[in-house]
């Protein structure tokens, strides 16, 4: 490496015989990237990781340790270019006082050998040193530069990146890993864990512990290793080389584990904290995260020490630092945090305002520490607190062999939430019954969730904002779950009406909490028919800057739904499916299932292939197991059910399924009703039914479909006659930008209808019927039909005969006309042709 030959500041730095070879740290070294930045604390390793490289590499290594006199850009390319010319060129003459960049540049690239140049201590460079160093390398070609740093500094310039490309090896990196830690203290893997949790592994230390050599337990080792912490640390703050107050706002600061800048202020009452919070990492007391919203973390090792100093030091101060932090928590969405420290405060009040605050981010996030931290409490506090018994209860239930306790809470909270004089706020039992509904929708029981959800809302309308203001970070994602339980109870104006609060709540606060409620308005929207309004919430989600995940998650289910819906509206079968692929890792667990089969079943009939997409409704259907019988599900199936039947020419199965599942005394039922009819060639009755029922559309869709139908039975009759029908579903097709109405006709009324509304219709019409041709199918008279359900009894033509108060020769009369129908030449022959067109009863 030519180090014998280098000037003093190029050779590399001696280290201990005790040095600890890492051969992991050596791989992440060896590579061919321009700039590799080292960032760790003093003490993290950092000159010795590098040294134990440098002994092992091909590469020949220029040594360069930074000190204040060449950190500026001049300075240092003069230091550099006592190096290079010592190593590079060791008979010039070595006056470096002119010494430029473009001198340095012009050495590096006439190297004909690999060259890493290492610079050790290099947070004190100024900026333009370090661009101008990294401009040099990376226009050389078998240069490059590794650079240790214990602080931030120039190296986390913006824009460096575009100037050279960089690796860098953070603190993780750099502290030992189990692996590590056994082979340099020789213990099994239990010992090496239980170090690293007592040390995190900092470099420093484990060569200390190492030096005290072997102990006889894992236990003892431990205890070694706790010990060593605390004697480093406690050496580094008796140095006295921490500024003016560093070591002071550490110890307020350690209140908590993890501080942003504004929290680090008030706790310190320091508005340069930052400048002290910097030299705490230098000195291995903690780290700054990266990203645009930095946080410092304090080492464990060093929280413990310093809330030892805290507690002795500054008791008197340790309640309202403590209530800072929790504040501070909350402000930047760590509600764990700040119910951890509620906890050690041992109030259950205060931690019930915590989780009023974090509400949906304990549950989505933090299920598991929740339970750690919470699920020793004795039943007898948890009494006192029924909110926090609720949260508790809800994490539990997540947990099969913890579910019955789980439960338990639940019962309690919710039965303290009912109580008329359970000292609850409004507040408090609107969190409750809040969850109460969601948990009881989920489970299978909409009815009751609705009940909840309702009592909830009455709640939420007679509370003053006031009252719920500083939990109103919450209230979008409160009002959406509640809307959601409002919409499966039927009771959907009510749920829409609230999903729009939630958007409106969340877009005055300036959250991004409405995220669920706009999917939630867009996909139903879409399912209903209003397309402008699907249309402008999708548009609201799709040009939003939102996580993939919540796209693709529970949270973005219904902007799939409405997208899909979308696009089958626009002929675009293909990108609904790409839509309805979301659905595929949901469709075990997800509430929503029935929204999704549903989607499937309309794409698949407007595909064409009804076969397919009855056999993978069914398919999920099983899937869901018991969940699928619920006459909930079973309503909920029944309409796409009887739309791919019909697909299929298949009438008798889509009014077996209509009788079965349908909702009674539903505007959709009887719209079915009267397309079974019409596709029975009744029209009349078609008419009838729609035009003479006190039952209203409950969506625009239903309202256009049921149009659609009373227009084909009107054609049947005579054009004129359909006219003013047909004009009715223009203008209903047009206003809500709908296509699909129309292809729920059988194939000669899809056509029928078409040709009168396509001089009006401005969209663009569909250009084929879902349904196929019914034309074929036999037309049988009412009296028919009758007689034809006595042949299915199997009883003689005489007791038929009588049973229908009928001589034996009408009876025979109407037998030759039902089998000139069915083109068939005796009773057995007239079944089975009745059958095949399903003109059996059910």
């Amino acid at each position: 490496m030519g180090a014998s030959r280098a000037p003093r500041e190029a050779r590399i730095p001696r280290v201990s015989a005790t040095v600890i070879v890492r051969p992991r740290l050596n791989r992440m070294l060896e590579t061919d990237m321009p700039l590799t930045l080292l960032r760790g604390a003093s003490g993290s390793g950092k000159t010795t990781a590098l040294v134990g490289w440098a002994s092992t590499t091909a590469t020949r290594v220029i040594w360069l340790t930074v000190t204040p006199s060449s950190s500026s850009s001049d300075a240092l390319a003069r230091s550099l270019g006592r190096c290079l010319h010592g190593a590079l060129s060791p008979t010039s003459p070595h006056d470096t006082a002119a010494v430029d960049w473009h001198a340095i540049g012009e050495l590096l690239c006439d190297a004909d050998e690999p060259i890493a140049l290492v610079l050790d201590d290099a947070a004190t460079l100024d900026r333009d040193g370090v661009f101008d160093l990294c401009r040099v390398v990376a226009a050389a070609p078998l240069a490059r530069l590794i650079v240790a740093s214990n602080r931030p500094g120039a190296w986390d310039s913006d824009g460096l990146d575009l100037v050279i490309d960089t690796t860098r090896l953070s603190p993780a990196d750099l502290a030992f890993d189990t692996e590590e830690i056994g082979r340099a203290l020789d213990t099994d893997e239990d010992g090496a864990t239980a170090v690293l949790e007592a040390t995190g592994g900092f470099a420093a230390v484990i060569r200390a512990v190492a030096l005290r050599g072997k102990t006889s337990t894992e236990t003892a080792l431990a205890e070694v290793a706790a010990a060593t912490v605390d004697d480093y640390l406690r050496s580094r703050m008796a140095e006295g080389t921490f500024g003016a107050g560093v070591l002071e706002g550490l110890i307020r600061i350690s209140i908590t584990d993890t501080v942003d800048l504004p929290l680090a202020q008030a706790l310190t009452d320091d508005a340069g904290i930052v400048g002290a919070l910097d030299e705490a990492e230098a000195f291995g007391f903690g780290r700054w995260s990266s990203g645009p919203h930095r946080t410092f973390t304090i080492a464990p090792p060093a929280r413990t020490l310093l809330r030892r100093e805290l507690v002795r030091r500054l008791p008197a101060e340790v309640r309202r630092l403590r209530r800072l932090a929790i504040d501070g928590a909350l402000r930047r969405g760590a509600p764990f945090e700040g119910l951890r420290l509620a906890m050690e405060e041992d109030d259950l009040h205060l931690a019930g305002h915590v989780i009023m605050s974090g509400w949906s981010h304990l549950l989505d996030h933090d299920g598991r520490e929740v339970v750690r931290l919470l699920g020793d409490l004795p039943l007898a506090r948890l009494k006192q607190e029924p909110l926090v018994a609720m949260l508790l209860g809800i994490c539990l239930n997540a947990n099969r062999l913890r579910r019955l306790r789980g439960l338990q809470l639940l019962r309690m909270a919710v039965s303290a939430a009912n109580a008329r004089r359970s000292g609850l706020s409004p507040t408090e039992r609107l969190f409750i019954w809040t969850a109460e509904s969601a948990a009881l929708r989920v489970i299978g029981m909409p009815d009751r969730a609705g009940q909840v959800a309702s009592r909830a809302l009455a709640v939420f309308t007679e509370t003053p904002e006031t009252a719920w203001q500083q939990y109103a970070r919450e209230m979008p994602l409160l009002c959406t779950h509640l809307g959601i339980s409002l919409y499966y109870s039927g009771r959907r104006d009510q749920a829409v009406q609230l999903f729009e609060q939630a958007a409106s709540l969340a877009a005055a606060q300036g959250s991004r909490n409405g995220f669920h409620a706009i999917c939630l308005l867009s996909g139903i929207h879409a399912l209903n028919g209003d397309l402008p309004e699907a249309r402008h919430y999708a548009a609201l989600i799709r040009e939003g800057d939102w996580d993939p995940a919540l796209l693709d998650g529970y949270r973005g289910t219904f902007y799939q739904v409405a997208e899909a819906m979308l696009a089958v509206e626009d002929g675009d079968i293909a990108s609904a499916k790409q839509h309805a692929r979301v659905f595929l890792p949901h469709r075990a667990t997800i509430e929503h299932w029935t929204t999704m089969a549903t989607v499937e079943a309309w794409i698949a009939l407007h595909d064409g292939d009804a076969a397919g997409g009855l056999e993978r409704l069914e398919s999920f259907a099983r899937m869901r197991g018991r969940e699928a019988g619920s006459a909930h599900a079973r309503h909920a199936l029944s309409r796409p059910r009887i739309l791919l039947h019909l697909a299929l020419g298949d009438v008798k199965a889509a009014r077996g399924t209509k009788q079965r599942d349908s909702g009674a005394d539903r505007f959709g039922t009887l719209l079915e009703r009267a397309r079974v009819a019409l596709l029975d060639g009744r029209a009349p009755e078609a008419v009838r039914l729609l035009s003479q029922t006190r039952l209203e559309p409950s969506t625009s869709r239903e309202r256009a479909e049921a149009t659609a139908v009373q227009s084909a039975a009107l054609h049947r009759v005579s054009a004129a006659a359909a006219q003013r029908a047909t004009d009715a579903l223009a203008a209903q097709l047009a206003d809500r930008e709908l296509r699909t109405p129309l292809a729920l006709l059988s194939a000669e009324d899809f056509a029928a209808v078409r040709a009168d509304l396509a001089p009006v219709h401005g969209s663009p019409l569909p250009t084929r019927s879902a349904l196929p041709s019914f034309a074929a199918r036999p037309r049988l008279s009412s009296r028919e039909q009758v007689v034809l359900r006595a042949l299915t009894t199997g009883a003689p033509l005489p007791e038929i005969a009588a049973d229908l108060s009928v001589s034996p020769n009408t009876l025979k009369t109407q037998l030759r006309s039902i089998y000139r129908k069915l083109d068939a030449a005796n009773r057995t022959e007239a079944l089975e042709q009745a059958a095949r067109h399903g003109l059996l009863p059910s």
